[in-house]
């Protein structure tokens, strides 16, 4: 039985939210250990999706986890990469247009999670994990 697209779009966000605290947590750290925000964000975010896969796939698409992992996360990274260039692509412009200030740097990140988590969970449901 398929899960229904309200409490998929739930279970997403929850996992979503676990994913910006791993991406977030990851970001500080490495901001806070002098690392460029730009190199840190590109650190932080493939752990996050590797964390937002699993949860995923074992909860929010579970109906799908008898599909094989490597191409099912083959599709999710790909997905991922897209929502990720757009986020990116919000984060990097929210700095360059107004500095790298701590806060700034929250903003950018929430602003570009939020446009980016669009993408990924349409694109989760209808690529990488479609029945």
């Amino acid at each position: 039985m398929r899960t229904g697209l309200l409490t998929q779009v739930m279970r997403f966000g929850v996992v979503g939210a676990a994913g910006f605290v791993v991406d977030g947590g990851l970001l500080w750290l490495f901001i806070s250990l002098d690392f460029d925000p730009y190199l840190a964000r590109a650190l932080s975010f493939p752990i996050a999706v590797i964390v937002t896969w699993a949860l995923n796939r074992n909860w929010t698409f579970r109906e799908t986890r008898d599909i094989s992992r490597k191409g099912q996360f083959q599709r999710y990274f790909g997905v991922q990469t897209v929502g990720t260039l757009t986020n990116y692509a919000i984060y990097s412009a929210v700095i360059g247009l107004f500095g790298a200030a701590a806060l700034t740097i929250f903003v950018a990140f929430a602003l570009g999670s939020l446009f980016g988590s669009f993408i990924n969970f349409f694109g989760a449901r209808k690529v990488a994990f479609r029945a």
